[in-house]
C-alpha cells in the first residue's frame, strides 16, 4: 500500500527544493560546481529545477500505484552520476517499494542526493536510506541496480556474482545514446528544443541526442544557429572545448564535412549515424521517415529516447513496432523525463516491487 507519510515528507522536500536559494539545496549546488569541471550552474540549475517539477504527492501515489514488495530487501544502488540528480529516480522506486536503499555516489556529483535525502528525513526521520562505498556496498545488498559504461555494467555482474546476488534481482544499465529525427519542418522554437536536447550536460547523458538522421538535401545550417543561440542560454566549461579540440583536428585534417560552434564548445559532423564522443554531434543525411523507422528499431537495444517535433510524434511511433513506440519524444523532451519514465525500457518500481 501507499505510505502516506514517506510520499508526503518526499513531496515536501521537493517543494523546498524548487527554491534555487534553499539552504541544502544552494550548499549541495555549490560543492557540486567545486567537485567536477563538466557541470556549470545553468546546467545544474536546469537539472534539479527539472528533477524537482516532477515530484509530487498525486504523481508519486500515482507511480506507485499500490505496487509494494512482499518481501523488503537492501538494494544497493551505483550511480553514475552524469546528470545532476538524474539518479533520483532510482531512490524513490526504491523506497516506495519498500526495500531499504544503499547507494554508491558518483564521484563527478557527490553531494546533491545526499542532501535532499537529509531534507527528506526533516519530516520523515526513519527513511531507510544509507550510503556506502562501491568495495562494501556488495557485503549489504540483496540485489542491486547499477546505471553506467558497458564496462561498469560487465564488472558490476561479475561483483554480484561473487556476492550471491542471483541475475533476476539485478537491474544492470549499460550505455545508451538519443538520436533526433528531423525533417526540415520545425520551426525556430523547436530547433531551439533540439538545441537543449544536445547540449545540456555536455552529452554524457543517455538522454543526450548524439545522431540526428535528416533526408537528403536537408541543410544544417538553421539547427546550428539554433545550438549557437542556446549556448548563450547554456554556455559550456571549459572542458567541453577542449574535450573536442582533437576530434575537430581529425575531421579539418581528412577533410571530413563539419562545423564548428565559435567557441568551439560543439562539433557536427555528417557521416554515418554512430555516436562519437561527447559533445560531437553526429548529422546522417539520407533518412525518410521509413528508414529512421527501420534505423531505430534495428539498433532499438542502444537507444534510449527518439526525438522528433510535435506533428510527427504520433505518425513516427506508428511506423514502429508497438513495443518500440514509447521511444518516441517530443523535441525538448529528452532532458526533461517523466517520474515514472522507463529507462532501458523497464518500469523499474514494478520490477522492484515483483522482485523476488
Amino acid at each position: 500500500m501507499n505510505d502516506p507519510n514517506l510520499i508526503a515528507a518526499l513531496a515536501a522536500a521537493a517543494a523546498r527544493w524548487a527554491d534555487p536559494d534553499h539552504p541544502p539545496r544552494a550548499y549541495a549546488t555549490a560543492r557540486t560546481l567545486e567537485t567536477h569541471p563538466d557541470f556549470t550552474f545553468e546546467a545544474v540549475t536546469f537539472a534539479v529545477n527539472q528533477t524537482m517539477s516532477v515530484i509530487a504527492e498525486d504523481a508519486l501515489a500515482a507511480w506507485q500505484a499500490g505496487r509494494h514488495a512482499d518481501v523488503s530487501r537492501t538494494v544497493g544502488v551505483l550511480h553514475a552520476g552524469n546528470i545532476p540528480l538524474g539518479d533520483l529516480q532510482d531512490v524513490l522506486a526504491v523506497l516506495l517499494a519498500g526495500h531499504r536503499y544503499l547507494g554508491v555516489v558518483s564521484s563527478r556529483s557527490p553531494y546533491l542526493l545526499p542532501a535532499f535525502l537529509d531534507d527528506v528525513r526533516v519530516d520523515f526521520p526513519d527513511l531507510n536510506a544509507a550510503f556506502t562505498t562501491f568495495g562494501n556496498l556488495f557485503e549489504a545488498a540483496e540485489a542491486a541496480i547499477a546505471t553506467g559504461s558497458d564496462e561498469t555494467k560487465a564488472l558490476v555482474a561479475e561483483r554480484c556474482d561473487a556476492a550471491g546476488i542471483p541475475p533476476q534481482r539485478r537491474l544492470l544499465r549499460g550505455h545508451r545514446y538519443s538520436l533526433a529525427v528531423v525533417d526540415g519542418r520545425e520551426t525556430e522554437a523547436e530547433r531551439e528544443r533540439l538545441a537543449e536536447d544536445v547540449l545540456l550536460h555536455e552529452g554524457f547523458g543517455c538522454r543526450n541526442v548524439a545522431v540526428v538522421l535528416a533526408p537528403d538535401g536537408l541543410s544544417p545550417d538553421p539547427y546550428l544557429d539554433a545550438f549557437a543561440l542556446g549556448r548563450g542560454v547554456y554556455p559550456a566549461p571549459p572542458t567541453t572545448a577542449a574535450r573536442l579540440k582533437m576530434p575537430t583536428a581529425f575531421l579539418k585534417a581528412t577533410k571530413q564535412p563539419h562545423a564548428a560552434l565559435t567557441d568551439g564548445s560543439l562539433v557536427v559532423s555528417k557521416g554515418p549515424p554512430e555516436p562519437q564522443i561527447p559533445g560531437h554531434l553526429r548529422w546522417a543525411d539520407g533518412f525518410d521517415l521509413d528508414r529512421a523507422a527501420a534505423f531505430v528499431a534495428e539498433h532499438a537495444d542502444t537507444l534510449q529516447v527518439v526525438a522528433v517535433r510535435p506533428g510527427l510524434v504520433e505518425r513516427f511511433a506508428a511506423r514502429l513496432p508497438e513495443a518500440l513506440r514509447g521511444l518516441v519524444v517530443e523535441l525538448g523532451d529528452t532532458q526533461r523525463p517523466p517520474l515514472d519514465w522507463t529507462p532501458d525500457g523497464v518500469d523499474t518500481l514494478g520490477w522492484l516491487a515483483a522482485m523476488p
